[in-house]
């Protein structure tokens, strides 16, 4: 996570099984991230991975388009040093990582695509449009930002009737009741959360022209938003 707000440092070496267990089809949205990448790469332009956690995203992404556009530098961003260890095996001479806030980034270069998996969500609520708007106006015309959060339902009634089926969603994928309600107790406060409709309305606020859901499991939905 790109924040000192939060930090999931006592799950960094195994991130991956932990996030794939809590987010009901994880591993179908990082594929369709990958998948949607090719479509927003362009030649002498940056990759910027918000939140990269382990790297595995970015080093998919990297992987699959690094010899088909021409100079272009992959960039993961992370608070969290403990995942360091997984960086070391996707390095090379066009993919790096940084511990360092999100927030305080800046571009080297154009950016064609950024990725925000997960990320904004745990940012303050001023720090957010700030960011959303730098990530913008950093970015070539055609770019795109892949952003995913976890979200809101429209009314408490809603909010009530949909989280419990995703709590059983996480019984089911192993985890106990006591780790499903200490989650939420750990995570009382260092989230905040919008609706469906205010994340769409901010993406286009910030000047986004295009803004598409490609991926919805209550309560974690992905966009594509398009400069």
């Amino acid at each position: 996570m790109p924040t000192k707000d939060f930090s999931f440092a006592h799950h960094a070496e195994r991130f991956n099984d932990h996030i794939s267990a809590s987010i009901p089809g994880y591993l179908e949205l990082a594929d369709l991230c990958v998948r949607l990448a090719g479509r927003f790469i362009q030649e002498d332009s940056s990759v910027i991975d918000l939140g990269c956690t382990t790297g595995r995203l970015l080093a998919a992404v990297h992987e699959r388009y690094s010899g088909r556009r021409k100079d272009v530098s992959y960039v993961g961003l992370d608070v969290e040093a403990q995942f360091r260890r997984q960086w070391a095996t996707y390095v090379s001479h066009d993919l790096r990582f940084e511990v360092r806030d999100a927030r305080q980034f800046k571009p080297d270069r154009p950016i064609s695509l950024a990725m925000s998996i997960f990320t904004l969500q745990f940012l303050k609520p001023s720090d957010k449009m700030p960011l959303l708007q730098r990530l913008y106006d950093s970015m070539l015309p055609g770019g795109a930002l892949l952003i995913a959060e976890k979200t809101l339902a429209s009314s408490s009634m809603l909010q009530d009737a949909l989280t419990f089926p995703y709590y059983d969603t996480k019984l089911r994928n192993g985890f106990s009741s006591k780790q499903v309600l200490d989650k939420e107790r750990s995570l009382r406060g260092q989230m905040t959360l919008w609706e469906r409709g205010k994340l769409e309305d901010n993406l286009r606020r910030v000047g986004f022209a295009e803004v598409e859901c490609v991926f919805g499991h209550f309560p974690f939905f992905c966009y594509v938003a398009v400069k």
